[in-house]
């Protein structure tokens, strides 16, 4: 009888099965909505917010996975997600040959929290304005998140309850490349430095000598004597706007110092807040061609320039800015490469 019991469950078992499978593969199509990004629905769906990069390798006709726009639409599946092409909300879930990219004219960018953001430069002229973390409440060397500290602040009237600063470290000097064509490299006064990201801090009480703060991030070691400016947050959605002249200036390197820059990574620019630049402006970067060694010498001609890609304004400052490229072509791009506002 047992027997016969068991081979009846198994049965019936093997004939619903099927259905439970079924059941386990409906796909979640899921409509984006204003504000939303990658990261969040990652974290949302799939609890991995670091699973977006996988979205731009499972669907590589995708030409930039930081885009995505209200009225898309997404399949969540499997542990997957994929943007559904206009006209495929239904279907194969697992079939992603005919993945496309957007399917709503973009009107913003939307950008994942990135690690450094986009605040790794300090001009000359910044340096004088900076704050110094002088002291903790012990006598450890290294200070860490939570941790009360002292600041020495260059306007200390101006510093309140509530202020957040960021925690940085100077790093090489950045000469403008185009002065080695005039004053000779080695001898070119620096126009800043490069910094590094320690964390940051918020402010909890001002006396008449020092702010009182406590450490909110830390991203590195943070010792004494670190330096402090302003903190500026990086907004995780920027709108895409047109500038209303055209102004061209020089990239001057990268977030990080490397000889070569490629797409998401983020450049520093010579044009800043008095050359009216603006969070969101987009900039074509270009190099200027020039004639090749077989044309005649006697005619002076003006070739049309090099594309090399586009990018997005991400942070402004006096004297400079900083830009994440989302567009390149075949080619590196270099300090001493050029750039300009869109226009419309």
């Amino acid at each position: 009888m047992n027997l016969k019991r068991t081979i009846l469950m198994i049965c019936l078992l093997l004939m619903i099965w099927p259905s439970i499978v079924c059941a386990k593969e409906e796909p979640i199509i899921y409509t984006v909505k204003q504000g939303d990004t990658l990261w969040d629905i990652s974290q949302r769906f799939i609890k991995d917010p670091y699973y977006w990069p996988n979205l731009w390798s499972n669907n590589p006709a995708i030409g930039n996975p930081h885009l995505i726009y209200p009225g898309q639409k997404l399949r969540i599946y499997d542990g997957r997600i994929e943007i559904i092409p206009i006209g495929t909300e239904t279907g194969n879930a697992g079939n992603s040959g005919n993945i496309g990219a957007a399917v709503v004219t973009p009107e913003e960018v939307l950008l994942i929290p990135t690690f450094g953001g986009a605040q790794s430069f300090i001009s000359e002229t910044e340096v004088e304005s900076l704050g110094t973390l002088v002291d903790t409440v012990d006598n450890r060397l290294l200070i860490s998140i939570n941790d009360t500290v002292f600041l020495e602040m260059n306007d200390l009237a101006a510093t309140k309850p509530g202020d957040v600063f960021e925690l940085i470290t100077m790093g090489p000097e950045v000469v403008h490349p185009m002065a080695k064509k005039t004053f000779g490299y080695q001898f070119a006064e620096p126009i800043g430095f490069q910094t590094i990201q320690l964390g940051t801090v918020k402010v909890t009480e001002v006396t008449p000598t020092v702010a009182v703060a406590t450490v909110t991030t830390a991203l590195r070691e943070i010792k004494r004597g670190s330096k402090v400016r302003p903190y500026r947050p990086i907004p995780d959605r920027i709108p895409r706007l047109f500038a209303d002249n055209v102004v061209e200036g020089y990239i001057i390197g990268d977030d990080i110092g490397k000889l070569a820059m490629g797409q998401w990574e983020v450049i520093l620019i010579d044009l800043g807040e008095e050359s009216g630049l603006q969070v969101g402006h987009e900039l074509d970067l270009y190099r200027q061609r020039e004639a090749t060694d077989q044309v005649d010498k006697s005619k002076k001609l003006i070739l049309p320039d090099i594309d090399l890609g586009d990018a997005i304004v991400l942070e402004v400052r006096q004297g400079y800015a900083e830009a994440l490229i989302i567009r390149t072509t075949n080619l590196p791009i270099f300090r001493g490469d050029q750039v300009k506002t869109k226009t419309n």
